[in-house]
């Protein structure tokens, strides 16, 4: 997921709470669902809980982010301080609270491939930590649980296979046979990426529910300016990934909520309503990329993502058959209507 410096035209969503349908066992050819799943992340702080108050009732699922794995991939850092406050309010609304893990590292204030290591290579730590993750699930009133495990490398593939399979076997313990166990996936637009990012699909199928791929952050502080995920790029994405074994049915296509300005000072992202104050009349839409941006006389360049952004791909993930949809995050913007 995107961290602080990073990532339907006019029909209405329908959204039905179909995880559970999203067996291990399911194979490419299932039939694509009727309804849109909609996931919508949070973190905890700031208007997060009126953000998910509004959300959870037009949600499917409500993923918390989260909790973090120690630097020497043994354990879990601390939960953060109302997480379980979250996931009592999506369960009021009717949305699935999860908890997400992931090798964030305070330290580098980026996701660490050393963390990931760590854990990954030691059977004992991926046991000791799956344990551990399933039954901080349960006290912090989630009923799932989401991987979110990036930046790796292409000798990490073998150990996250087998660490989704001892959570999906202590989460079923502990939550139910039901419980889901869903797993973000960085982007990438061809097989060679998904394998040099950690990511053996195929074989993750086995013991995950679902797919969110993170279609978002195709540019970025770290790069030239650019979309924040463009709608071609996107579906290069999409169709790598399905080459690489993950049926339509079971992937998520992730939205940007937010958007990044080149040039100036302080904090490189903006949410939406930031971005289009700064950009004010120098806005444009791009209808081939589905995104906003603006090249600002002071020399400043935006590009951002908003809710009109966010139906353009809704309808994208309609007509491939997806899953659903999940926006990072609704601390940048509230889930559109």
């Amino acid at each position: 997921m995107v961290r602080p410096v990073l990532s339907l035209v006019t029909a209405t969503l329908a959204i039905a709470a179909v995880l559970s349908g999203c067996a291990s066992g399911s194979s490419p050819a299932e039939a694509r669902p009727a309804r849109l799943a909609v996931e919508a992340y949070v973190e905890p702080g700031g208007d997060a809980t009126a953000r998910v108050t509004d959300a959870a009732h037009r949600s499917t699922t409500i993923g918390i982010d989260g909790v973090t794995i120690a630097e020497d991939g043994a354990s879990l850092n601390p939960v953060p301080s109302g997480v379980s406050a979250l996931a009592r309010r999506a369960s009021t609304g009717g949305a699935t609270p999860e908890l997400l893990v992931s090798n964030y590292s305070d330290v580098l204030g980026d996701f660490s491939p050393e963390i990931g290591t760590a854990l990954l290579g030691s059977a004992a730590h991926r046991k000791r930590v799956a344990t551990d993750l399933a039954a901080l699930a349960a006290t912090q009133h989630t009923s799932g649980v989401q991987i979110d495990l990036e930046s790796l490398r292409e000798d990490d593939r073998a150990g996250l296979v087998a660490f989704a399979a001892e959570v999906r076997t202590a989460v079923h313990d502990r939550l139910g046979k039901r419980a889901p166990v869903s797993m973000a996936v960085m982007a990438s637009t061809d097989a060679a990426g998904y394998r040099d990012t950690g990511y053996d699909l195929r074989a993750l199928t086995a013991n995950v529910d679902r797919f969110v791929l993170m279609t978002y952050d195709e540019h970025g502080p770290w790069s030239d300016p650019g979309t924040i995920g463009s709608l071609p790029w996107t579906k290069r994405v999409i169709a790598a990934a399905e080459g690489q074994g993950l049926p339509a049915s079971r992937i998520d296509l992730g939205i940007a909520g937010y958007g990044y300005v080149w040039g100036g000072h302080g904090d490189a992202q903006l949410t939406p309503t930031a971005a289009q104050k700064a950009a004010g009349a120098a806005a444009r839409w791009s209808a081939p990329s589905g995104e906003w941006w603006a090249k600002l006389a002071d020399g400043r360049e935006l590009h951002w993502s908003d809710a009109r952004s966010y139906r353009e791909r809704v309808a994208l993930a309609r007509t491939l058959g997806l899953h659903g949809v999940a926006l990072w995050s609704l601390n940048l913007m509230p889930l559109p209507a």
